[in-house]
């Protein structure tokens, strides 16, 4: 399999060398100058490398010797004894498995250095940006304004960029929102051209927690200096009326029934153009009351916004539906060639982000990339960033240990896709030779992609431009946003088109999981298509992120559960075909069945309550050997050293890495837990997983009823969830052995015991983040003396519960 895929690799790259003629040189050299690819084989890299290969070593040792031992030890023993041995060794394994799976696609990363400055305007092509939200209430109508103001006035030619808003909730008042944006646009993109403002977001550039990017002369970049500081100061005027207006909208919004449309599940579609397309050349403006804008280009690219059709009775998909609705309807409006897709509170943070993107798609040797992966980065998260809500080491160590195999895994937003991979067409990397038209005819099947005549040829003209893109030769399609297309997209909206068809299957979004996210980059890398990873600085874009302990633990449980659904699937990663290289195989393996974890973890966390509540030793108790010890001992310096070394080349923090791993006890001691009974439920009898939509709401300046004052308020809510459950007896369980160690001297009793009350530790102080989160406010004062307290306390009841032994 390896061997098949090297092979078409070197073919493919043969196949370029040969074709490049002296008449595309100049072309060649403009491209290679685009995107620079490092790969890291610095000293310390390749010492990673050696530890992971060196405690793969001992762990083959450690397992040759545990499974002997347990068969000598349980030959003449009970089925108690047994059993004992069975549980412990398994969850050896497993563990053991679950830390190659995650390592080893981590062996070959590669760095890539974008010059979004070398590609010259005219050679940029055209992009659609997919917007989508789906309840005004979770995400408020001015996190999705600032978002559509920050794409709108995006560093790229306003001519070749349309900003589509999908609102799946078929609510008024999004679209009197999106209005409302439309109308300020007007002035807020000349204004961002005019003095070059970073972000372009006005709620992070006129907020008082956020640095301005412009802050001196040397650093400005605009045409009027002087000028600055009286327009900023007319424009915030008018974006604070903004404000007052969409708060307006949505404090009457509570006063009447607003879904005029219907219900959330039962709605008309729509497609309505609120800013048409503008002209191919500049429009200066005017020098008027506001600002003077005689200088400036004040063209405003095209908003086009979408409600697909809802009825009862009928699959929705979420937001792969969300997705596909949203894929149509730019088909016959702009078919632009590359598509951005963002969360509604995900803004653009980097005016030349969309450059960048663009940069990794048209490098040479990029015709195979289907989609470019942004990390995440968000805004409003508290300092010490309790829940591990940047994620740093999934995406400046996973993510990009991954760009140096088949690329990154897509996660749902902040991603740039190629429109024509998304048609479930093979990239270059796999046309035979000379099969340039391969795919030519996907377009006339009717039965994949509906019966649409206007669409059906859109598709065939964004795979024509596809293939002609291979011969640097490729052109901008062309745009219609007329009466007759309005109202044909109107049509695909509708939600009988996709029956009977390929949709959620093999072409757009995928269905049947709520991580469609991975299901669909998955689809994309078994073809034979590439991903590539895009560090930006400033950030590319910025989101929010739930920092109330309530609201993470909800969204980890969906994208566990969507995991496992993407296992028991047909889009499981052991059975792709040989496209995929191994090692991606082994990532996305990793991806889908990390939740099954929390089974052997509970057991493990749990067993110190049977001596607690039988007053018993295990039913195989005997101290550890030597041997034992040793390899313990070796496994825990590896592991260490694999750590030290992974923070060192990947750039994150040891502090980061450390939340990281407090963050996977609490979710896997809860979340992946309640994941996989969901799992279970849905397989064997068919209980389809509940949805629960991330709150979207930015941080304020306050908390809820006056008793907590502060920006991170959020942060000390209690809001109890049946998944606190577990992990919370997980806490009190280890508390109490450690106390009832501690009462009963229990380190006298030998090594065994010593072990035993070093992992009770060891569990205790990964929980640290959830037993402050159960603190609540109190936490802010008192976390020093957390464990101190719960420990005399459950010291305690332990003295209670042991009174009937005297």
């Amino acid at each position: 399999m390896l061997m098949t895929y090297i092979t078409k690799k070197h073919d493919y790259v043969a196949t370029l060398d040969e074709k490049e003629s002296p008449a595309d040189e100049k072309s060649a050299n403009v491209e290679r100058l685009l995107v620079r690819t490092t790969k890291l084989t610095t000293v310390t890299i390749k010492l990673y490398r050696l530890m992971i290969v060196v405690r793969m070593a001992i762990f083959v040792l450690f397992f040759k010797w545990r499974i002997g031992t347990a068969l000598a030890m349980t030959s003449n023993g009970t089925s108690t004894a047994r059993a004992m041995w069975t549980v412990s060794i398994a969850g050896e394994l497993w563990f053991a498995l679950m830390w190659v799976l995650d390592q080893l696609p981590k062996m070959q990363p590669v760095r890539r250095t974008v010059f979004a400055t070398a590609l010259e305007e005219s050679l940029l092509p055209t992009m659609d940006v997919f917007v989508t939200t789906a309840d005004p209430d979770k995400e408020p109508p001015l996190v999705t304004v600032n978002t559509i103001l920050s794409i709108l006035a995006a560093d790229y030619p306003p001519d070749k960029l349309t900003c589509y808003v999908s609102d799946d909730g078929g609510a008024l008042l999004t679209p009197e929102a999106v209005v409302e944006a439309a109308r300020f646009a007007g002035l807020w993109v000349p204004f961002c051209r005019k003095h070059g403002v970073e972000p372009r977001n006005p709620e992070a550039y006129f907020s008082h927690g956020v640095k301005v990017r412009v802050v001196s002369r040397a650093d400005y970049k605009g045409r009027s200096w002087p000028e600055l500081a009286r327009d900023r100061r007319r424009v915030r005027r008018e974006y604070e009326e903004l404000r007052l207006r969409v708060d307006a909208l949505h404090a009457g919004d509570v006063q009447r029934p607003w879904r005029s449309r219907g219900t959330p599940e039962d709605h008309a579609g729509v497609v309505e153009v609120l800013v048409d397309p503008p002209s191919c050349t500049p429009e200066p403006g005017v020098s008027g009351n506001l600002l003077d804008l005689s200088s400036v280009d004040v063209r405003v690219p095209a908003l086009v916004y979408m409600c697909r059709e809802k009825r009862r009775g009928r699959a929705h998909h979420r937001k792969a539906g969300a997705m596909n609705a949203l894929l149509r309807t730019s088909a016959v409006l702009s078919n632009a060639p590359f598509i951005l897709n963002l969360d509604c509170d995900h803004y653009v943070n980097n005016s030349q982000a969309l450059r960048a993107g663009v940069c990794l798609m048209l490098d040479r040797g990029g015709s195979d990339v289907a989609f470019v992966q942004f990390p995440q980065r968000f805004d409003g998260v508290d300092p010490a960033d309790r829940y591990a809500n940047h994620n740093r080491v999934f995406f400046d160590c996973t993510e990009l240990g991954l760009d140096g195999l088949q690329g990154p895994i897509y996660v749902g937003t902040g991603c740039m896709f190629r429109r024509a991979a998304l048609y479930s067409v093979d990239p270059p990397l796999w046309w035979s030779h000379g099969d340039s038209d391969a795919g030519k005819d996907v377009a006339a099947e009717a039965d994949k992609f509906g019966v649409s005549t206007p669409f059906l040829g859109s598709v065939r003209a964004a795979l024509n431009l596809n293939r002609s893109e291979q011969r640097n030769t490729g052109t901008s399609p062309p745009c219609s946003f007329d009466a007759a297309a309005v109202g044909e997209a109107t049509a695909l909206v509708s939600c009988g088109y996709e029956d009977r068809t390929a949709w959620g299957r093999e072409i757009g979004w995928i269905y049947g999981t709520v991580t469609e996210d991975v299901a669909t980059g998955f689809c994309m890398h078994r073809r034979g298509w590439r991903s590539a990873y895009c560090a930006t600085a400033p950030d590319a874009f910025r989101g929010t992120a739930p920092i109330n302990l309530t609201d993470r633990l909800h969204q980890v449980l969906r994208w566990a559960a969507g995991s496992l659904e993407i296992f028991f699937s047909r889009n499981n990663a052991l059975f792709a075909g040989p496209r995929l290289h191994p090692l991606q195989r082994l990532a996305y393996l990793n991806t889908t069945v990390y939740p099954f974890t929390s089974i052997f973890l509970l057991v493990y966390c749990l067993l110190p309550a049977i001596p607690l509540v039988t007053r018993s030793a295990f039913p195989v108790s005997m101290p550890p050997s030597s041997t034992y010890m040793a390899f313990v001992a070796a496994l825990m310096l590896t592991l260490a050293m694999v750590a030290v070394l992974e923070v060192r080349w990947s750039g994150i923090t040891l502090g980061e890495w450390w939340r990281n791993e407090q963050f996977w006890m609490v979710s896997a001691t809860s979340a992946y837990a309640a994941a996989v009974v969901q799992v279970a439920l849905k397989v064997l009898a068919g209980k389809e997983i509940a949805f629960k939509l991330t709150s979207k709401r930015r941080a304020s300046g306050s908390g809820g009823g006056g008793v907590v004052k502060g920006r991170f308020a959020e942060l000390y809510a209690v809001r109890w969830t049946v998944l606190m459950v577990p992990t919370a007896v997980v806490l009190a369980v280890n508390v109490a052995s450690m106390a009832a160690a501690v009462q009963e001297r229990r380190w006298r009793k030998g090594p065994a015991a010593v072990l035993a009350t070093a992992f009770n530790a060891w569990v205790v102080v990964h929980l640290h983040p959830f037993a402050l989160g159960l603190m609540g406010r109190w936490s802010k004062t008192l976390s020093p003396l957390l464990l101190l307290v719960v420990a005399f306390t459950i010291l305690s009841l332990c003295f209670l519960l042991h009174l009937h032994m005297f």
